[in-house]
């Protein structure tokens, strides 16, 4: 559902989108060097790229649902 979703954005927000997931999940692959993995990304991406919320049930969304495109960047972008 969630790729459908993405694939369902116009042209510049997917393309801007699929940059900036396959960008985090090389950071999330250098873990050892970043210190960041797909959930430390998530929490600090999470509330920029879908709004911030002063309710915490929100934000614990937003996290999943950044860390869920970051694990699954290469199922729902092509890579060139």
């Amino acid at each position: 559902m969630l790729h459908a979703i993405i694939n369902g954005l116009d042209d510049p927000n997917y393309a801007t989108l699929r940059a900036l997931a396959l960008h985090l999940h090389r950071v999330s692959d250098n873990k050892a060097v970043t210190r960041m993995d797909s959930h430390n990304l998530a929490v600090i991406f999470g509330p920029t790229l879908m709004g911030t919320s002063t309710n915490l049930a929100d934000s614990g969304w937003q996290i999943r649902v950044v860390e869920t495109i970051l694990l699954n960047t290469h199922q729902i972008f092509d890579e060139d």
